[in-house]
């Protein structure tokens, strides 16, 4: 290939992206639960969903405890967050929601 010749990009397949099902926040979490346990509560064909519910409320509850912290920090006059050393929990916590 020399200089004047234009340069030649092969064109890939293009790629089918899904959506990740995942809540972004506890909160999420927790709106979905308490939406099951309505459910379950308001049909009564659906009852089974009330203790489902329940523990999608408690999931989403120690989610809340368990998020990892970040440090908000100026640098240059613009916000940066720090995020702390990884651990189990964060890695858990990550894991579970999407960030």
């Amino acid at each position: 290939m020399t200089n004047s010749e234009p340069a030649r990009y092969r064109l890939s397949k293009p790629r089918i992206h899904f959506t990740d099902p995942r809540p972004a926040s506890p909160a999420q979490l927790a709106v979905i639960g308490l939406g099951i346990w309505m459910a379950g509560v308001v049909i009564h064909s659906l009852a089974i969903l009330v203790p489902i519910g329940i523990c999608v409320l408690l999931v989403a509850g120690v989610a809340q405890l368990l998020r990892p912290r970040t440090h908000t920090m100026y640098w240059r006059g613009r916000q940066i967050d720090l995020d702390d050393e990884p651990t189990a929990t964060g890695r858990l916590y990550r894991a579970i929601f999407k960030h």
